[in-house]
Formats: C-alpha cells, sequence, structure tokens
C-alpha cells in the first residue's frame, strides 16, 4: 500500500483518499511576472510523477494548479514593461506549457489564474470577517486575527511565539496599522502605486492577498477538504500555514488529508538567484544540454525530500545515463524477429519483469522512492541486455518487453518520450544513412566514411551488422 510522508504529521502514512479511489489535489504553481526557473519545475515534476504513479495504483485524479497573476511583483514588472496585466502574464503562462510539455509534464486538468476568482476571495473574506477572524485596519486593508486560530503554526511545526513578525511573506507589515505584526493580509487596499490594478469591494477598491487565493480557488474548484496539497518546501511557511487558517476558520474541516513539500533545489551548492549569476530557466540549461529530458531524469532520480544540488555536470551525466536507457529501447526495438522464443527463455524473461515490477511498485509505494526504483530499472535493463547477446530474446517476448516498459513509462515519462529528435532531425538521419549504404555498395569509402562524419556532427552514432545499420543519438 502506498505510503506518503505527511508534512502535516511529520511521518509517514498509508495513503487513503477521502472518497473511495477518487483524489483531490492541487499544487502550488508559479507567479507569472517572469520565466519559471528550474527550482520551480523540480517542484511540477515532483507533482507529475506523484499524479502519475496515483494514476498507475488505479485512482482517478482531479488535480488543480494555481497561476498567481496579480501581486506586488506582477504589479511593479507590468508597470515596468508599460503592459496591461492580463497581456503581461500571457506570455510567462505560455512559456510555462511550453517548458512543461518539453518537459513531459502533463498538465493539470483545471490551470486556473488568481484574477479570474476575485468574487470567490470576497466571499470568503466576508465569511471569515463575519466569524470575527478578519479585520479592517485604518487604510481599508483587511488582515487575518491569527490569535484566534488555535492551532497557527502546526504545519510548520511553530509555536505562536517563535512566528515570524509578519507572516504575510510578501508584504511590509510596517505600512499597516495591524492589530499584531503576525496577522496576514487578505485584501490589499488600492494606492497610487497600483495603478489601475484594483477591484471593487465591501472594504473600497484594491487587491487580494497572495494566500487568500488559493483558499478560494480549491474551495470552489475541489471543495472544503482534499486529499493532497503540494507544492515547494518554501511554501510550508507562511503561504501553506496560512491557507490552512483561513479556510478551516471558515468550515470547521481538516482542509488538507495530505501536505507533500518539494525539497530545495540549489544551484552549485547556493541558492539560486539572479544576482550571483546562478538563476536558470529550463531554456538555459538547454543551452548547456539540449535534451529536456536529461533535466526531468535528474530531478525524479534524485529523492523528493531530499535537496538537491543542481549543476551543469550533474545534468550532463544524468542525460548520459538516460541515452543508455534510450539506446537500450533503440536495440530492444530493432531486434530481429527471425529469432524465435522458447519456454525457457520466455520464463527467463517473465522471472526478470516479475522481479522489475516488484521492485518498482515496493519503492515507490514507500513514499515514491524513485532513485530505488530507477535502480532496479537498470539492472532490469542489464539482464536483458545479456538476454539480447545470447540471442534469448524473440518476436513475442521483444514485444512483451516492450508493452511492459511502456507501462513502467506511463510513470516514469522519459522512457520513451524523446524530446530530443524532432521528426524532421530523425528523417534527415535516415536519409544520410541511406546515401552512406549507397556509397558503400558502390565500394565509394571515402565518402562513406565523410557521411559517417557528418552523422557524428549530428551527435549520431552508427553501427552496421550486416547490410543493416542501426543508430543511436549520443547527445
Amino acid at each position: 500500500m502506498l505510503k506518503l510522508f505527511n508534512t502535516l504529521t511529520k511521518e509517514k502514512q498509508k495513503f487513503i483518499p477521502l472518497k473511495n479511489n477518487k483524489v483531490k489535489m492541487y499544487t502550488c504553481g508559479p507567479t507569472i511576472y517572469d520565466f519559471a526557473h528550474i527550482g520551480n519545475m523540480s517542484s511540477y515534476l515532483f507533482a507529475d510523477v506523484l499524479k502519475r504513479y496515483l494514476r498507475f495504483c488505479g485512482y482517478k485524479v482531479k488535480d488543480v494548479m494555481n497561476l498567481t497573476d496579480v501581486d506586488d511583483k506582477t504589479i511593479k514588472a507590468t508597470q515596468i514593461a508599460g503592459e496591461e496585466l492580463r497581456d503581461f502574464t500571457k506570455k510567462f503562462e505560455l512559456a510555462l506549457y511550453e517548458d512543461f510539455n518539453a518537459l513531459n509534464i502533463e498538465k493539470p486538468k483545471k490551470v486556473v489564474r488568481a484574477t479570474n476568482y476575485i468574487q470567490e476571495m470576497i466571499s470568503l473574506i466576508k465569511k471569515l470577517e463575519k466569524l470575527g477572524y478578519a479585520y479592517q485596519t485604518s487604510d481599508k486593508s483587511v488582515y487575518f486575527r491569527i490569535s484566534k486560530f488555535e492551532n497557527y503554526g502546526q504545519l510548520a511545526n511553530l509555536e505562536k511565539q517563535q512566528l515570524k513578525t509578519d507572516a504575510d511573506g510578501r508584504t511590509n507589515s510596517d505600512e499597516y496599522d495591524k492589530e499584531n505584526a503576525q496577522d496576514f493580509a487578505l485584501w490589499k487596499a488600492w494606492d497610487k502605486a497600483d495603478g489601475n490594478i484594483k477591484w471593487d469591494s465591501p472594504w473600497g477598491p484594491g487587491r487580494p492577498g497572495w494566500h487568500i487565493e488559493c483558499s478560494a480557488m480549491i474551495m470552489k474548484l475541489l471543495g472544503e477538504q482534499i486529499d493532497i496539497h503540494t507544492g515547494g518546501e518554501d511554501l510550508i511557511f507562511p503561504h501553506h500555514q496560512n491557507e490552512i487558517a483561513q479556510t478551516e476558520a471558515v468550515t470547521g474541516k481538516q482542509f488538507v488529508q495530505f501536505w507533500l513539500h518539494r525539497a530545495f533545489l540549489k544551484v552549485d551548492g547556493k541558492k539560486m538567484s539572479k544576482s550571483i549569476g546562478n538563476f536558470y530557466t529550463l531554456q538555459d540549461i538547454l543551452q548547456k544540454v539540449p535534451n529536456p529530458l536529461a533535466f526531468r531524469f535528474l530531478i525524479i532520480t534524485n529523492h523528493y525530500k531530499q535537496p538537491l544540488n543542481f549543476t551543469i555536470e550533474s545534468l550532463e551525466s544524468a542525460n548520459s545515463s538516460l541515452n543508455k536507457i534510450h539506446n537500450f529501447i533503440n536495440r530492444l526495438k530493432n531486434l530481429s524477429e527471425d529469432q524465435i522464443d522458447n519456454d525457457e527463455n520466455l520464463n527467463l524473461i517473465q522471472e526478470q519483469t516479475d522481479k522489475a515490477y516488484q521492485t518498482f511498485s515496493e519503492s515507490m509505494d514507500d513514499d515514491l522512492n524513485t532513485p530505488k526504483a530507477i535502480a532496479g530499472l537498470f539492472e532490469f535493463i542489464t539482464m536483458i541486455n545479456r538476454f539480447i547477446d545470447e540471442k534469448r530474446v524473440g518476436k513475442y517476448s521483444k514485444k512483451q518487453l516492450l508493452k511492459f516498459l511502456t507501462y513502467l513509462d506511463s510513470v516514469w515519462g522519459f522512457i520513451f518520450f524523446d524530446k530530443q529528435l524532432e521528426v524532421n532531425i530523425a528523417e534527415q538521419i535516415e536519409q544520410l544513412i541511406l546515401k552512406r549504404n549507397i556509397f558503400r555498395q558502390e565500394k565509394n569509402y571515402q565518402e562513406a566514411d565523410k557521411v559517417r562524419s557528418e552523422l557524428l556532427e549530428l551527435g549520431v552514432e552508427i553501427k552496421d551488422e550486416g547490410d543493416k545499420t542501426t543508430w543511436t543519438y549520443l547527445k
């Protein structure tokens, strides 16, 4: 049975959905004032593998991810660009989807913008105000009264006296006349620095605070209680703690059953920062290693609870390991179908397949132990390569092996999903191989060698086996 580490309880727990085999899952998405960085992507890759494995286990997953398209940073960046909020943020939203596609991240069923749910946020704040959890200050902003919420700090394992002076996370507390320095903003009153970005509300013109966005959208789209909430561990406090407070204050029910957080990603041993030059987007690292699946592989081979130190060298190493998998798949696909299966060989292959499946499922059931599961995949590949060398893999077993690997890849998403080769490049390679083989038949070996060199420049290694030529992509 699947066990997951719950940040709320600080232990691994058996995962049992609230309702039968249906899972309601929410992921905190990016603030779309800039291109998402690789730290963001590591969290979305974790959520992607989690969702895929839940489906693999037979659960029906309804997942939602938000896009924060209004906050201090977004407003400032929009004004600098001299564009309307929607137009400015749209390009970063589209870029995010392009990165998802490159990394083979399955887009959540619903990806929602905060500004499309302003009325739901206002409605939630009004309920909090009625219950005595919200109050308005002299500048017309509205705050959450954390002293009234008994379990505030539980998720982050903090006592109230240990809390930061400002639990808002994105506001300078000195700007507002709050009852308590720890209280966080639910509604921020408009001021001239906001320009034309504002919405009418019972408290005057303004905009929502950061934390209220997720609570309102979750309650609207998934209900008052959900099974899983994911995000980076930097969101535990204050963001996720504040989500719990403002939601449970209204419903009186446990908001989220399982809180799952991806550990920090550092770059060259340091926190990622534009000021020190180690801030990377996916497009940046593709300039170094052009295969986006290498980054997917690198992130997944690291357990989500363990911090990861990203380096270009680690990405190159991941790409090399991934090429071994892709080359194995090419070898398996290109096997001659003349080899006849026999019972002995079929039984040997079935034993290895059963062993590989057991390693995969036991590892993933143990809080998504992806490093152990992928180690099992490489052990399986080593054994099947040995069987191929011994000519034990026939037409039927080849088909079954590819079927099994496709089954596993419904979770991994890197075995067959090969973004490094566009169709036109693959066709170009095949045409060059055909051209070279014609030169070989004509015994024009000098020209044949020139074509081989051209293929190597494309990152393609070829191997002649009689009249047949196979190729593997090395980049």
